[in-house]
């Protein structure tokens, strides 16, 4: 299996909206129009590819020199296991830099020890507004 990452290429919502399904990640799974306006408007978006599958991608919104805010990391579980989440990361921060930036995510409960096993911090002292409705 080869697996191929793609920078700087818009996915298809439906592609997306099926990988959302696929790893278990809570999206707005269906709402197409919605899941097109996360893409459309992210600063960042990797995706990662086994040949014409869209297999895992991760989206973010930065400002380039000071804080990255990253959105989604989605794995399909038939890939999760394989390093592709963390290669994701990678990327993107190859592609930033590390040391002008802050990296930010909010986690799923069941995610946590994966982001701190890649050297993310617990962070004590963030604050949320949540949404009123998914």
């Amino acid at each position: 299996m080869s697996i191929v990452y793609k920078m700087e290429e818009r996915a298809d919502p439906a592609a997306v909206s099926d990988l959302f399904a696929r790893s278990g990640i809570r999206r707005p799974v269906g709402d197409l129009e919605r899941i097109g306006r996360m893409i459309d408007h992210a600063d960042e978006l990797i995706t990662a590819w086994d040949q014409d599958r869209l297999i895992g991608m991760i989206r973010a919104v930065t400002d380039y020199s000071y804080c990255c805010y990253i959105s989604d990391v989605a794995v399909d579980r038939d890939y999760q296991g394989q390093g592709i989440g963390k290669r994701l990361i990678q990327r993107l921060k190859d592609k930033l830099g590390e040391e002008e930036i802050q990296y930010v995510l909010t986690s799923a409960p069941k995610s946590v020890g994966f982001y701190e096993r890649i050297g993310f911090e617990r962070a004590d002292k963030a604050f949320v507004i949540k949404r009123k409705v998914n």
